[in-house]
């Protein structure tokens, strides 16, 4: 399924900022460095959608997207630079943690991490929470054109193992390759309820 309408419908620090809507949401996280944005951006059509800073994890805010008048993406802020010590660390938390406990129409989760890389704590910590909320899980494994066939299998089957997830819950993806966006959109449809594939 193709989607291209997409606009910014939000941008909250806290939770009386979080736009009124009965869509489904999908929330996006993942490490500043993982490429975050730019899949974003891919998966619309779109070249700035979402915004990719110079300085990774500057952003502190929950952008919410509505594409397609169907769902919404909620990008939050990358983490590992942003929670880097204590003061940031609490911040954060005081920014997610109303959403994965409040936000009713909060369906599912996709969690980007670099497919050259071993998740990290944050990551682990991070999939906990959408555990802990009852999400469907998503694994976006990033920038797998920078990888041969054999590294990138090794890669994803150290990242099941680590996280804990089936193989089906992993997408390798390329942003530069445009791989993955249409197995990864099917995901979406079906945990939003427009799977159109069955």
């Amino acid at each position: 399924m193709q989607y291209h309408d997409a606009k910014l419908l939000a941008t909250a620090a806290a939770a009386a900022q979080w736009p009124e809507s009965s869509l489904p949401e999908i929330i996006f996280v993942g490490r500043s460095n993982a490429g975050k944005s730019t899949l974003i951006n891919t998966l619309v059509n779109r070249k700035n959608l979402a915004y990719s800073g110079k300085t990774p994890g500057k952003t502190r805010l929950l952008n919410f997207f509505l594409i397609d008048n169907k769902v919404v993406f909620t990008d939050a802020p990358g983490y590992g630079y942003a929670i880097r010590d204590a003061e940031s660390a609490k911040k954060f938390s005081k920014l997610i943690d109303p959403y994965f406990k409040y936000r009713d129409q909060l369906k599912g989760m996709v969690l980007v991490t670099d497919s050259r890389r071993e998740p990290s704590k944050d990551d682990i910590a991070m999939i906990e929470y959408g555990r802990a909320a009852h999400l469907n899980i998503v694994i976006a494994c990033t920038k797998a054109d920078k990888l041969s066939r054999s590294q990138l299998l090794r890669n994803m089957k150290v990242i099941r193992e680590t996280l804990g997830v089936s193989a089906d819950a992993l997408i390798p993806c390329s942003s530069i390759e445009k791989t993955g966006m249409d197995e990864l959109w099917a995901k979406i449809d079906s945990v939003i309820g427009t799977d159109t594939l069955q």
